[in-house]
């Protein structure tokens, strides 16, 4: 007898592997909670109690610290609350339908114990129950898929399909993707979604639409600022490509204007400026912040930024070599089209958080997720991008060292010496960067589709 082969339809591959992720992400939901999710519950539930973001900003009774996070991601941690409310009542209603027709809890009772354990508060010290945490870790889970959705869809456009599920497969089982949703519950995946977008999106007719993402994507994260140079320049290539950005920009302004009326009782310039104080008067000023970079090389712990070196603080240093990596960006890849775009985008991401001051290890994503569409016109850069994710995942679990059972890696990153560890790992970073760079920086001479839908 010969045994027949199952066949996955085409069209079902993509769904079923998304599926598989989801599934893989929510058993990792309830591993570790990181503080700043507990943080993060405290703005969501005044926000879920209020049922607006209304005087949001303005209030000043917090249990662990005053919202230093832009509007939307703060409206994403109060939805958070909505989801379990939905999720709540959902497992409510199946007990009542189950107790309702004598099912007999005998027979399920797993899912009682499970209803129990999703609302059973985890910490003696907070107020929040097992759910409300995990449902925030949806969020970002939600992200990560969409963004897997996107990896496939511009693969698919400028390679194949094989190929395109290949590097899908890659991003959702890379652990820098499922540790930052699952584990940690930070939300870089929807920024880097918008970020990416609205740059695509100059080399589509619907040019207008990119500020308002680019906006999005800041309102998210506003680490995307950083990128603002990049978008410019790309910005001012003709004047007709300049006149929509143009309107564009005054449509994502005048939306934000109705965001802060919306949000605050103060006037749009004190709202601004207060919000500004809020996120970034955090009086941060080392050189570097659990990070693999240039300045974790070369200074040590709490080292000041503003220390003077030749005249010129750290800080200024690191922005003169970020403006040079801006500089070289853009001056070898000033085509706008998708691999002009996409190269000076790893390139700016991955240099700034190299060379820039009070970086933190998240900002990578960016360059992680670049470098790794990157890899579809440039195989070569394969195996160093596979190398870039590993560290990338080793920064992020450095330092806090959670799930405490995976002792192997923290022996890994502490033996035999924590500072000789990170130092060397520093300088894998510069390397790969050099060398990335070098493969991606020769010109090609084939016409690249635009994303025209």
């Amino acid at each position: 007898m010969t045994s027949k082969v199952i066949r996955i339809p085409d069209k079902l591959v993509l769904p079923l592997i998304i599926l598989i992720a989801l599934i893989f992400r929510l058993s990792l939901t309830n591993i570790a909670f990181h503080g700043d999710l507990v943080v993060q519950a405290g703005w969501g539930k005044w926000i879920y109690l209020n049922k607006s973001m209304f005087g949001f900003y303005e209030n000043n009774v917090w249990i662990y610290g005053w919202p230093n996070q832009p509007p939307l991601i703060s409206f994403l941690y109060g939805f958070g609350f909505k989801i379990h409310e939905w999720l709540n009542t959902y497992f409510v209603g199946i007990g009542n339908f189950i107790a309702l027709n004598h099912l007999g809890a005998a027979h399920i009772p797993w899912f009682y114990k499970f209803t129990v354990w999703f609302n059973t508060q985890i910490y003696s010290d907070t107020p929040y129950v097992r759910g409300q945490l995990i449902s925030l870790k949806l969020i970002p889970i939600l992200g990560d898929l969409v963004l897997a959705w996107i990896i496939y869809l511009l693969a698919k456009n400028l390679a194949n399909t094989k190929k395109a599920i290949f590097i899908v497969i890659i991003y959702l089982l890379s652990p820098f993707s499922w540790y930052e949703s699952a584990i940690w519950g930070q939300h870089d995946q929807l920024s880097t979604i918008f970020l990416l977008l609205s740059l695509l999106l100059l080399t589509n007719k619907a040019k207008f639409l990119a500020p308002i993402l680019f906006l999005i994507s800041i309102g998210i994260k506003p680490t995307g600022v950083i990128f603002a140079p990049l978008f410019l320049l790309f910005s001012l290539k003709n004047k007709k490509i300049f006149l929509k950005i143009i309107a564009g920009s005054l449509i994502a302004l005048f939306l934000y204007f109705l965001l802060g009326k919306l949000i605050s009782p103060n006037n749009f310039l004190i709202f601004n400026s207060n919000l500004s104080k809020q996120m970034f008067a955090k009086n941060d000023w080392a050189t570097w912040r659990n990070v693999y970079n240039f300045w974790r090389l070369f200074t040590g712990p709490q080292t000041d930024s503003r220390i003077l070196f030749l005249g010129i603080s750290y800080q200024i240093w690191g922005y003169i070599l970020f403006g040079l990596i801006n500089l070289y960006a853009y001056l070898t890849n000033r085509k706008l089209e998708f691999w002009s775009i996409l190269k000076a985008l790893f390139i700016i991401s991955f240099g700034g958080w190299l060379f820039m001051t009070t970086m933190h290890e998240r900002y990578l994503f960016t360059a992680v997720v670049t470098g790794l569409l990157l890899t579809v016109k440039y195989p070569k850069l394969f195996v160093w991008w596979l190398i870039l994710s590993i560290v990338f995942w080793l920064n992020l679990y450095n330092d806090w060292f959670e799930p405490g059972s995976w002792v192997l890696v923290k022996n890994l990153l502490t033996w035999p010496n924590e500072l000789l560890v990170a130092k060397l790992l520093s300088v894998i970073m510069i390397t790969l960067f050099f060398i990335m760079t070098w493969i991606i920086k020769e010109r090609s001479g084939e016409k690249i589709p635009s994303i025209r839908k």
